[in-house]
């Protein structure tokens, strides 16, 4: 539902409810060794980041709506293709992180929590 890393290619949010406005992902690990984090906010996502535990080249498809940019932990511009069904490709090595943003956005990639949209009822351990 949040991420689904199968095939090759690491899926942000492919199953998402539409009810799930605001969404935080942080080091979700993926298949190939990546740590994952991302910010969804009104529905749409902001931006991914991706960082290498062993260096390896993936494929993500982002979610992001219309042209991309892909940047390096220091701001830099990374190099990437694209891949099928809208995804792309980047090589990073061990270590290395990539953000993910719409072409032109500056969000804060800063990980804060999400508050509720409604009220649920408690699960898990009573209180």
């Amino acid at each position: 539902m949040v991420c689904q890393s199968w095939g090759g290619v690491i899926r942000i949010c492919p199953a998402l409810p539409t009810a799930w406005r605001e969404l935080v992902v942080h080091d979700f690990r993926t298949r190939g060794a990546f740590l994952l984090s991302a910010v969804r906010e009104n529905g749409r996502t902001r931006w991914v980041r991706l960082r290498s535990e062993v260096g390896a080249p993936c494929v993500v498809r982002h979610g992001i709506e219309g042209l991309v940019e892909v940047r390096d932990g220091r701001g830099r511009q990374l190099r990437w293709e694209p891949a099928d069904d809208g995804g792309i490709r980047i090589r990073l090595r061990k270590g290395e992180s990539a953000l993910i943003t719409a072409r032109g956005d500056r969000p804060d990639p800063r990980i804060v929590p999400v508050r509720p949209n409604a009220p649920a009822p408690r699960w898990g351990l009573p209180a």
